[in-house]
């Protein structure tokens, strides 16, 4: 009995699926080899998992904040990860998003100096998408100055430095991601 149920069902699936449509946005050809993509969230994880700054901070805002009715459930840590991941491949909310999370001591360890080098990334990104954030992170940097020694400032520069390195060789392994809680 169970051999005829596999058997129908292989013949089921060997009927319908080649009719089921496909569109040209969820599929893509590599050589002989097609991807068909189930969900968008397979689309979105897929372009992570390759670098995609964009996909690793929607990636992120998922664990930050879930969308009502999914399956998530809210994990700082990860969306820390996702974001920091996105912050060194110079997209300028992710770079806003860790400073903010680093700042606070959400996912990450507090850490003003840290949040400090976040922060004047932000407001130094030249992306058209950074505009709306720039002036915002730029009043920020001034004031995260005031209240920071001179050792840490000195500290923060150093950071900068490593991270522009970074940035410009695109050497994205070098990079550690601050202390989590």
């Amino acid at each position: 009995m169970q051999h005829l149920e596999k058997v129908l069902i292989t013949l089921f699936l060997l009927a319908v699926v080649p009719f089921l449509p496909v569109s040209e946005a969820s599929s893509r050809e590599l050589g002989s080899q097609k991807n068909v993509y189930v969900t968008e969230w397979s689309k979105l994880k897929h372009k992570a998992e390759l670098g995609d700054p964009q996909a690793l901070f929607l990636l992120g805002n998922f664990y930050f904040e879930p969308p009502k009715g999914s399956s998530f459930r809210r994990n700082y840590k990860k969306a820390a990860e996702l974001y920091f991941q996105s912050s060194i491949r110079e997209y300028p909310s992710a770079q806003f998003n860790t400073a903010i999370m680093l700042h606070r001591g959400l996912g990450f360890k507090a850490d003003k100096v840290e949040s400090y080098v976040w922060f004047y990334f932000a407001s130094t990104n030249d992306s058209p998408v950074a505009k709306h954030i720039n002036k915002k992170t730029r009043d920020i940097v001034e004031q995260l100055k005031t209240e920071l020694s001179s050792d840490e400032l000195k500290q923060a520069d150093e950071r900068i430095a490593f991270y522009k390195k970074i940035f410009e060789n695109k050497r994205y392994r070098d990079a550690r991601i601050p202390p989590r809680q």
